[in-house]
């Protein structure tokens, strides 16, 4: 049986990468996660008793943003060596070319040296995490792989509604937590002054701050319907058949793999997101409606482009199947093996 520790894995966490992550590894023959969720994710791998073999790392670099984040990132930084002396193997998913939260940079950026250095395999969703690991950890980069972003087949039939007349409520959705990185009242900012682009939206997300709910509740116009609050994957099943597209409008410069981009996908919606990572990936796959941008500039020609094209909906199917958390954790399994 091999043993893993995942981190973050915390009681009050709502991240469903972790959550399926450890099912998957739960699920898969001769494998176990071994560390159970804490108040504090630094609390939840420190006992020994809660040691696997492998330690997957997520967000490792994000450390500092946390409750007690100077404090517990210096001990991190002491238990990596720790760990390699003891003779575990250490796995580092690479989610972002760097965290989205802005402050104590240095400290960050001690934190992603140090696990680039002390990792045995790195693995990224997007193959421009590769070039960003080729630039940032040159000698990390023969221990990195590009695995897809794992997700789930939830492709379901039309509603009664869409199949019976064809149209849609909304041109574009705009849904996941709502974060400064996100670029939502960028976004918002640019449409206000676009005169001849007057697209249906629907916004829908739990907000990190009032402040940051107040500000796009200010630019919000008639054509624009917001819902500050985290809705259900039902709602999000219903609202993406409801939607010609699902927009992301990430900052471009942090983003690297998208968990909404591949829901989004699961759920058979047709995309529009930045020209990074993820995006500009399945953009140029066969058979998937993902389409980028440069500029917001780009997205009333995309949207023209684009609006009545269909999804081919067993083009999507065997994608999702392929790349579904399975696969991925036979994929991981065999980078480990090999690391």
């Amino acid at each position: 049986m091999l043993r893993f520790t995942v981190f973050p894995r915390y009681t009050k966490d709502n991240n469903p990468y972790i959550k399926d992550m450890i099912a998957a590894l739960d699920a898969h023959p001769g494998t176990r996660v071994v560390n159970p969720a804490s108040k504090h994710t630094t609390l939840s791998i420190l006992p020994p008793s809660r040691w696997g073999k492998v330690f997957v790392f997520n967000w490792f670099e994000s450390i500092p943003d946390g409750k007690w984040g100077i404090p517990f990132s210096l001990i991190m930084l002491l238990f990596l060596p720790w760990l390699k002396l003891c003779g575990k193997k250490i796995v580092w998913i690479y989610h972002n070319k760097r965290p989205h939260d802005v402050g104590k940079e240095r400290l960050k950026q001690l934190m992603a040296k140090s696990i680039a250095c002390h990792s045995d395999l790195i693995v990224t969703h997007a193959s421009e995490g590769l070039e960003s690991i080729a630039e940032n950890y040159p000698r990390a980069l023969s221990k990195a792989r590009f695995l897809h972003h794992p997700t789930k087949n939830r492709l379901a039939p039309e509603t009664a509604a869409t199949q019976e007349t064809g149209q849609k409520c909304y041109d574009l959705l705009i849904w996941g937590s709502i974060t400064p990185y996100k670029g939502i009242v960028e976004f918002l900012g640019w449409l206000r002054d676009q005169a001849g682009f007057n697209p249906r939206i629907c916004i829908c997300g739990g907000c990190s701050s009032e402040q940051l709910q107040r500000d796009i509740q200010a630019l919000v116009t008639d054509n624009i319907e917001f819902i500050p609050k985290r809705l259900t994957t039902d709602d999000i099943s219903r609202l993406t058949a409801q939607s010609h597209f699902v927009l992301s409008t990430y900052r471009p410069e942090s983003i690297l793999s998208s968990g909404v981009l591949m829901d989004s996908l699961s759920y058979g919606g047709k995309v529009i997101g930045p020209d990074v990572g993820s995006f500009k990936d399945y953009a140029r796959q066969p058979g998937l409606e993902v389409y980028t941008y440069r500029q917001f500039d780009e997205i009333p020609g995309i949207v023209a482009a684009h609006r009545d094209e269909k999804v081919d909906t067993a083009a999507y199917a065997r994608f999702l199947d392929e790349n579904s958390w399975p696969h991925f954790v036979d994929a991981l399994m065999q980078s480990i093996r090999e690391s």
